[in-house]
């Protein structure tokens, strides 16, 4: 490209953003019509009719959940010399306070979920019957000591993996 285009090019440029910028547009505040102030409702609801509302809408959106009955943990010692021979080491076996394990049945004792052989099909269970649960990976090494709680059934379990049981 020559001198002479290249001005051209660079004039044109120029006229062109001058042109913009001249044009670009928009509208002075002053132009544009007033808009009336928004008149807020004073509420006139007492607590005790906005907490029946808000449970009605709840209802409305969310199923119902029947309660299950739940019973208090139980020492697990007694359980814990049957369980260890029969598991495998890749197996999952319930986790005691005091360091024991016993065999997955006896969750049933605190709530009847029915068969399940790992920790994430027991709060999938859980799950699907309406209660929250959390599956929380504790332990040093992924997938060998894991929690879980289901806070509306007042559960909190420890599951190990049956090599490293006590």
């Amino acid at each position: 490209m020559s001198i002479k285009n290249s001005r051209i090019v660079c004039f044109l440029l120029g006229l062109l953003m001058a042109a913009v910028v001249a044009h670009a547009g928009g509208v002075d505040p002053k132009d544009m019509p007033s808009q009336e102030p928004v008149v807020r409702e004073k509420v006139t609801a007492t607590p005790e009719q906005t907490s029946t509302a808000v449970n009605k809408a709840r209802r409305a959106v969310a199923s119902a959940v029947e309660p299950m009955p739940v019973v208090k943990e139980v020492p697990m010692s007694t359980v814990r010399s049957k369980a260890l021979p029969s598991a495998s080491k890749d197996g999952w076996l319930l986790s005691s306070r005091e360091g024991g394990c016993s065999p997955l049945s006896s969750i049933d004792r605190k709530v009847n979920v029915g068969s399940f052989e790992t920790p994430q099909e027991l709060a999938h269970k859980l799950k699907q019957r309406g209660h929250q649960a959390f599956v929380l990976d504790i332990g040093d090494v992924r997938d060998q000591v894991v929690r879980v709680k289901v806070p509306d059934l007042d559960l909190d379990l420890t599951f190990v993996k049956a090599g490293i049981c006590r």
